[in-house]
């Protein structure tokens, strides 16, 4: 949620800088696209990696997106930066309530779910805050680097705070139906808003 709203409010100034404005619309929907593409996937991540493993290539990817986003010349090199943190956020979001059943008793899972809901409201909060001041400033591009430097120390948590293996979750497979009916969905909406 923080960095949904950080880059909303900085794109204005992203836009001035590096150009692109017919594409502006695609740097959120881009990112959803690919969020919602990841997040079928975290159970196959989980399977296969483990929650420190899969939490672990989440925030690189998200790092790795992020840095391509600061350093964006252009506008088509921004949706690349984005479609990539949206694979990572994604995995990320959902790896949150996959894990703590696998790491929590019982007896905690409500509260961690409301403490991760709300979190939700502190991004919501803070990401207009935080981008707006990077904006005012005209450094939007320190923003990025802001968020790659957040995750570069959540996955120094994460190594912390998860055991290097938990017990595997229920794989259901790739939920290939599912994806192939997004991809179509989001096709068919870019056409229509075209």
């Amino acid at each position: 949620a923080t960095n949904t709203y950080v880059t909303v409010s900085l794109l204005p100034s992203a836009v001035r800088e590096i150009g692109g404005e017919r594409l502006y619309a695609w740097t959120m929907t881009i990112f959803v696209v690919a969020a919602v593409v990841s997040s079928m996937l975290v159970s196959r991540a989980l399977g296969q990696w483990g929650g420190r493993a899969a939490y672990l290539a989440g925030f690189g990817v998200f790092a790795a997106g992020t840095a391509v986003a600061a350093a964006a010349p252009s506008m088509p090199v921004m949706l690349v930066g984005r479609g990539i943190q949206g694979l990572a956020a994604g995995l990320l979001a959902g790896l949150g309530f996959a894990v703590l059943r696998l790491v929590l008793p019982e007896r905690l899972w409500q509260r961690a779910i409301a403490l991760m809901s709300a979190m939700w409201g502190v991004g919501n909060l803070l990401g207009p805050i935080i981008g707006g001041a990077f904006a005012q400033f005209g450094i939007w591009r320190g923003a990025f680097v802001l968020m790659s430097v957040i995750a570069a120390g959540l996955a120094a948590l994460t190594v912390r705070a998860l055991p290097a293996r938990t017990r595997d979750p229920d794989d259901g497979g790739v939920p290939w139906l599912a994806l192939l009916l997004l991809a179509i969905g989001s096709y068919g909406t870019g056409i229509l808003r075209d």
